[in-house]
């Protein structure tokens, strides 16, 4: 539609698509490939859930055609497989937030990388969970990969208070090569019940944040939003750097409902503010140097 233009290429459906699969609840996409989430989807069992690789030049130049659908090796009902998704270069990951390996709804993610099981096949290479998973914790309702680390948020986790939230960084070599074993829990310095620290995540080179939408420093779920650094504290630590909140922060604004971080930037929705209406919503982006080097 003309050089800038941000038009529409294609919409994309999935190629078994049926109701109530919530087809694409969860998207991400990185260079040439999307993936989609379905977590309704019943394959291995009702709302069992999946998610579907798609590629640029598919089916033709720039057609964006499916070219895998994947679901986790152990599905089974009710694990919400897709509720979360994200894919970057040659890896995805996928949250099943109510797996229920570490107790009801304790939850899990997948990782899954392109040439895994032959070139371009996508196949799973690890099913991760928290070293202190426990019951309806919902490790798995945010993922994010970005290189060879990949986060993974349980915002009911308490261990700084009922449902102060988590997040736990995977490092793809640790343990051994290709593991994805975990190097880091982390959580809010000042995390307190009811926070929800970890219901979204965003990983991008050094750098991870981590929204709190409950948090309560603008008022009741207000929300703030947290950035870790990963030599932050010693090498390898990722030590949180930085606490982010909105500059006109109010009661039930949910700052840090979603968040993410590309780079020197970061950028986080409030969908409960009210500037063009009650939740109306807004958006704030940050930049790493803003104010001050680091």
């Amino acid at each position: 539609g003309g050089t800038g233009n941000w038009g529409q290429v294609k919409k994309i459906t999935a190629s078994d698509g049926a109701a109530g699969d919530n087809f694409a609840n969860s998207v991400s996409i990185s260079g040439n490939y999307a993936i989609i989430g379905a977590f309704g989807d019943d394959d291995n069992g009702s709302m069992s859930g999946s998610a579907y690789i798609y590629y640029k030049d598919q089916g033709g130049t720039d057609n964006w055609g499916q070219l895998k659908k994947i679901t986790a090796s152990d599905g089974a009902s009710f694990d919400f497989f897709g509720g979360s998704v994200c894919i970057s270069g040659n890896y995805a990951i996928v949250g099943a937030i109510w797996d229920n390996d570490n107790g009801n709804k304790s939850g899990s993610a997948y990782i899954f990388n392109k040439d895994q099981g032959g070139t371009g096949n996508w196949g799973e290479v690890k099913k991760i969970t928290a070293s202190d998973g426990a019951a309806e914790d919902y490790f798995g309702i945010s993922v994010s990969i970005s290189g060879n680390y990949a986060i993974v948020g349980a915002y009911e986790d308490d261990d700084n208070g009922s449902e102060s939230g988590s997040a736990y960084i995977f490092n793809k070599d640790q343990g051994g090569t290709g593991n994805w074993g975990e190097v880091k829990k982390i959580t809010a310095s000042d995390g307190a019940a009811d926070d929800s620290f970890g219901f979204t995540v965003s990983i991008s080179g050094d750098y991870a944040l981590v929204g709190a939408s409950g948090d309560d420093d603008n008022g009741s779920e207000s929300g703030s939003a947290y950035i870790y650094s990963k030599n932050q504290g010693g090498t390898g630590n990722w030590g949180q750097v930085k606490k982010v909140t909105a500059s006109d922060g109010a009661a039930n604004d949910e700052f840090g409902f979603s968040v993410n971080i590309s780079g020197d930037y970061v950028i986080v929705g409030a969908e409960g503010d009210d500037d063009n209406g009650s939740n109306s919503g807004s958006a704030y982006i940050f930049n790493k140097d803003q104010g001050g080097t680091d």
